[in-house]
């Protein structure tokens, strides 16, 4: 694997041990705007799996393997599909679940992708690459930050947080 993807991989991971503390530590039930916050953090992780590598021709699996209905990502009352109900609660392990799915399949995008081919538009997608990388890094880390503040409200705690330092812990896994 070339260095520029190594790295990339390896923040990718940071983030991945920040989403993982987020959905171990959140107050899944706790409401923000009249979403609550499992709806929030699903919301982020279908975003990962669906922007993250090509959102044209994505396909979502998350219902059938799951349980959880493709619609309760939708957190706006402005878009098609939103839920108006609080009381439904997406369980932790059905979280866990669909994030280790999301984890294994950017994983294995990794595996495959070239410093050449970010630069790359993928079929029938505006973006390069780089750019869906680069605004999911984004996405996700505003929406751990959203929850990570929903769970202090609710709960008077924070989410224990990784930075860069995290890199030397992972040096065996990069």
């Amino acid at each position: 694997m070339d260095d520029i993807i190594r790295q990339i991989k390896a923040q990718q991971e940071i983030n991945f041990i920040n989403i993982e503390e987020q959905i171990n530590k959140a107050d899944l039930e706790a409401v923000f705007d009249g979403v609550n916050n499992s709806r929030y953090i699903f919301h982020n992780l279908h975003s990962m799996d669906r922007f993250f590598i090509n959102p044209i021709g994505y396909v979502y699996e998350g219902e059938k393997l799951f349980g959880i209905p493709e619609n309760l990502s939708v957190i706006s009352t402005a878009r098609e599909g939103f839920e108006p109900d609080t009381s439904i609660v997406i369980s932790r392990q059905q979280l866990l679940d669909y994030f280790g799915y999301v984890r294994a399949k950017i994983n294995s995008y990794f595996d495959t992708l070239t410093p050449e081919g970010l630069t790359d538009t993928p079929e029938g997608c505006e973006y390069t690459r780089l750019e869906l990388i680069l605004a999911q890094f984004r996405h996700m880390m505003w929406h751990v930050g959203l929850s990570s503040g929903i769970t202090f409200q609710a709960k008077g705690e924070w989410n224990e947080f990784t930075g860069l330092k995290g890199l030397r812990k992972m040096i065996k896994f990069v």
